[in-house]
């Protein structure tokens, strides 16, 4: 049976994954932010076990990691995010505390979750690490501007898994940054692409994932983004 550590299940993208794999038959180990999601991600089967984390918190991450060691685990799913609200002005940015907390959950938090499960990844079958990314990381598809912390994080995602392919190479570990597309989820009711297709698509990339592709930016439904 195939193992997946998924982070930022609480809705939307995540609990999508967490449903996606428990119902193929995956043990799951499903991180949430909030206490209150424990009932309703549980209940997705027997198969899907419940941790409380919040993935900035590194001495947090670390114990997890610990509580596992004994676990192979064949996929890694970075998915836990967050956004910033506009601020004032022509840049509209949030206070300067409020951007840092971007960058620390989108950017930073997901090296240190990599480093904290790098040996459990590495000892399993597939060795794979998923990061969910954005086009609006990318700074040759930037058209528009705007969004300063979210794109900061995510472009600095970028660099993060494009370094991490490199220093966990020789393990064959394959780290891949994927774009979800426009996705409808609870806290983001304009997407246009629903969860299960964006999950579906994405899962479909993620099984063929090779080593030669380790370090790439891929969209849900094929094809690559520039960086």
């Amino acid at each position: 049976m195939s193992t997946a550590l998924i982070t930022g299940c609480d809705y939307g993208i995540g609990f999508e994954f967490a449903r996606q794999y428990a119902a193929d038959g995956w043990t799951v180990h499903a991180i949430c932010l909030d206490e209150a999601s424990r009932d309703k991600v549980s209940a997705l089967s027997d198969n899907v076990h419940f941790h409380h984390a919040d993935v900035s918190d590194q001495a947090g991450v670390a114990a997890l990691a610990e509580a596992l060691s004994g676990e192979a685990i064949d996929l890694l799913i970075n998915n836990a995010a967050t956004f910033a609200p506009d601020g004032p002005g022509t840049l509209m940015l949030p206070d300067m505390d409020e951007f840092t907390r971007v960058m620390r959950v989108n950017a930073v938090a997901p090296i240190y979750v990599a480093d904290a499960f790098e040996k459990h990844v590495a000892r399993s079958g597939t060795k794979l690490m998923v990061f969910i990314g954005t086009r609006s990381g990318s700074i040759g598809d930037n058209g528009s501007g705007g969004h300063y912390a979210y794109r900061c994080s995510k472009t600095a995602l970028n660099m993060a898994v494009k370094s991490l392919s490199l220093d966990f190479a020789e393990q064959g570990v394959i780290t891949a940054v994927l774009h979800p597309g426009s996705v409808a989820t609870e806290t983001r009711k304009g997407g246009q692409i629903p969860v299960t297709e964006s999950v579906t698509g994405m899962r479909g990339i993620i099984s063929g994932l090779t080593l030669e592709q380790s370090g790439s930016f891929l969209r849900y439904d094929g094809g690559t983004i520039e960086w």
